[in-house]
């Protein structure tokens, strides 16, 4: 087995999967979440980081998704576009 443990690069998945075909791909949530902070305003990461924190401390995926960063709990001002771009890749990583 081979996992591959990436920072989000187009190409790199699928290269690695011409190589090794049952490649199992993950994407490294620091990367993303790192990402999400460009879409916010720097007033605000110290806000979204410990929004986040439960995010990558969850037990499962489950809890993940039911934290208030992937909910409507949060205001849309500390609750970046950034977010919305982890929901659909969270089974990537």
């Amino acid at each position: 087995m081979c996992l591959l443990v990436c920072d989000g690069l187009k190409g790199l998945p699928g290269a690695v999967s011409t190589v090794w075909e049952k490649t199992i791909v993950q994407t490294c949530i620091v990367h993303l979440l790192r990402n999400s902070f460009k879409y916010a305003s720097k007033r605000d990461w110290a806000q979204i980081a410990k929004d986040l924190k439960p995010v990558y401390t969850a037990a499962s995926e489950a809890e993940a998704l039911a934290t208030p960063a992937f909910t409507a709990e949060l205001p849309p001002r500390t609750r970046p576009r950034g977010v919305a771009m982890l929901r659909p890749r969270a089974s990537d990583v």
